[in-house]
C-alpha cells in the first residue's frame, strides 16, 4: 500500500493537475451541451423597392448592383410611354376642373341676391301688417337653401383645388422640378434612391428602350452595415435567449469565418400557429458588416451559449 506520505511530491502535483483538467473538461462538456446551435439566413436591415409611377421607357441605367448610393441619388433615367404621357399632360392642362362649379356658384349668388332682396321687402310688409307671413316663410327657406348650396359647391371647389395642388406637388417630385398647371411636362424623369445604402438588384429587363410597367420596381436598394441574421428557434429553447445576448456566427460560404452577433429582437408570434405542428419563433441578431462580406441570403450557423450567452466574445 502506498500513502500520500510515501509518494513523491511531483507525482502528487501531477495527479492534482490531471484531476483539475478532468474537472474542467467535464465543465466544458456541460457548457457545450447547454449550447444551442441553429441555422439562419443573412438579411438586410432595410430593403426598399424603388417603383416607377407610370408606364415608362428606360433611357439610361445609372447604377450597378453593389454600388453605394445616397438618399436621392439618381438610379435610372427614363421617359413616359406615349399613352401615359398624353393622359398625364391632359391632367396637368385641365387642372382642377372647377370652372363649371365656379359658374354654378355665380348663378346661385345672383339668385341669392335677388331672393334676399325679395325677402327683405317681404319682412317690411309683414312688419307693417301688409304682407303675408307664409310668403315670407317661403322666401326665408329659399334664402337658406341657396346659401347652403353655395357653401357645398365652394367646399367642393376647395377640395378639388387642394387635391390638384397635391397632385402637382407629387408630379414635381417625380420630375425633379416644379410642375405648374397648364405647362408642358418635361421630357425626362429620373428614378432616385429613397435611402442611403447599396444597390441590391436590378430587374433583368432593365435595359435602354425597354418598357417599365407602372408601379413595377426595377431597382432594390438596401442597407448592408449592419446586417441581420434571422434564426428560427424551437419553443423549448426560445426562453433561454434574451435580447442583448451575444452569439457566435459562422458563415460556411466564407470558410466558416466567425462573427459576433447581438440578439436585437425576438418575435412574440410563432411562425406556424397550427396546434399539430411544433412552434418556432424568429430571433434576429445584428451583425456588423463594415467590409460588406456578408451578403443577403448567406447561410449562417449561430451558436447561442448556455443560457443564451455567447460562446465567443
Amino acid at each position: 500500500m502506498f500513502s500520500a506520505k510515501t509518494l513523491p511530491r511531483g507525482f502528487l502535483c501531477a495527479l492534482a493537475a490531471l484531476a483539475c483538467a478532468a474537472t474542467l473538461s467535464v465543465a466544458e462538456a456541460a457548457r457545450a451541451a447547454e449550447s444551442i446551435i441553429l441555422t439562419g439566413k443573412v438579411v438586410t436591415t432595410v430593403t426598399r423597392a424603388v417603383p416607377v409611377p407610370f408606364n415608362s421607357v428606360v433611357d439610361e441605367v445609372l447604377v450597378k448592383p453593389g454600388e453605394a448610393v445616397e438618399d436621392g441619388s439618381p438610379l435610372v433615367r427614363y421617359h413616359l410611354q406615349d399613352e401615359a404621357e398624353r393622359i398625364l399632360q391632359r391632367e396637368v392642362t385641365t387642372g382642377a376642373g372647377t370652372e363649371g362649379l365656379k359658374g354654378q356658384v355665380l348663378d346661385l349668388e345672383r339668385q341669392l341676391n335677388q331672393t334676399t332682396a325679395e325677402r327683405n321687402k317681404a319682412r317690411q310688409l309683414v312688419a307693417s301688417g301688409l304682407g303675408s307671413k307664409q310668403a315670407l316663410s317661403r322666401l326665408e327657406a329659399s334664402v337658406a337653401s341657396l346659401q347652403k348650396r353655395i357653401g357645398l359647391l365652394e367646399a367642393t371647389i376647395r377640395k378639388s383645388e387642394s387635391t390638384f395642388a397635391a397632385r402637382l406637388k407629387e408630379l414635381s417630385g417625380y420630375f425633379g422640378q416644379p410642375i405648374k398647371e397648364g405647362e408642358e411636362l418635361p421630357r425626362t424623369l429620373v428614378l432616385t434612391s429613397p435611402i442611403k445604402g447599396y444597390v441590391l438588384s436590378l430587374a433583368a429587363n432593365l435595359d435602354p428602350g425597354n418598357l417599365m410597367a407602372a408601379n413595377s420596381a426595377p431597382v432594390q436598394v438596401g442597407q448592408l452595415n449592419p446586417v441581420l441574421i434571422q434564426v428560427p428557434v424551437y419553443e423549448a429553447d426560445v426562453n433561454t435567449i434574451k435580447v442583448g445576448d451575444k452569439a457566435q456566427v459562422e458563415i460556411p460560404s466564407l470558410g466558416d469565418r466567425k462573427f459576433t452577433g447581438l440578439v436585437s429582437e425576438i418575435s412574440w408570434l410563432s411562425t406556424d400557429m397550427n396546434v399539430a405542428n411544433p412552434s418556432y419563433y424568429t430571433v434576429e441578431l445584428t451583425v456588423p458588416n463594415p467590409d460588406l462580406v456578408l451578403k443577403p441570403g448567406f447561410k449562417a450557423v449561430v451558436r447561442f451559449g448556455g443560457g443564451g450567452k455567447a460562446a465567443a466574445k
